[in-house]
């Protein structure tokens, strides 16, 4: 049995894996740019604070939340996303995975959680480099699950 037969038979724990390395990828990405800019934008941070306030576990949630969200949304792409996106368009499972991180990021981060937390759209309330470091970590964590998808799903749509 090839590597790609057991990773079809086990979609759903394969996609989980997938998740985990994927949002590995963010933090890594998250590290490096916050490194380059200066701008101490820790996500995991603030999710903690905003479940458990000011506690010294906040860090601790923070990551359980963010890396949840990472194998939700890595599920979402596996069974929901792409089985559209290839419908729609053509090209390599990463490709795809990248147009997800974008989507995730402009639809969810820019419009939503960072308006939400008073830091306005794109986080441009915080520094002018939010919006290039948000978007840079959310395309890392697309590659990353598309390209790790890609032997559980198939290597091109169409």
């Amino acid at each position: 049995m090839s590597v790609t037969q057991v990773y079809k038979n086990h979609k759903f724990s394969s996609l989980v894996i997938v998740g985990l390395i994927g949002t590995l990828g963010f933090y890594i990405a998250a590290y490096v740019d916050m490194g380059i800019t200066g701008v101490p934008l820790d996500i995991t941070e603030v999710l903690g604070m905003l479940i458990a306030g000011e506690h010294e576990s906040a860090q601790i949630f923070g990551h359980i939340f963010h890396i949840g969200n990472g194998i939700g949304l890595t599920l979402f792409f596996g069974y929901v996303f792409l089985p559209i996106s290839k419908r729609i368009m053509r090209g390599n499972i990463w490709l795809h995975g990248i147009i997800f991180g974008i989507i995730v990021t402009v639809t969810t981060v820019w419009f939503g959680l960072l308006p939400a937390l008073g830091a306005g759209i794109a986080g441009l309330n915080i520094a002018p480099e939010v919006p290039t470091m948000t978007i840079f970590r959310h395309i890392i964590y697309g590659a990353v699950i598309g390209i790790l998808a890609t032997p559980i799903i198939g290597k091109k749509s169409r």
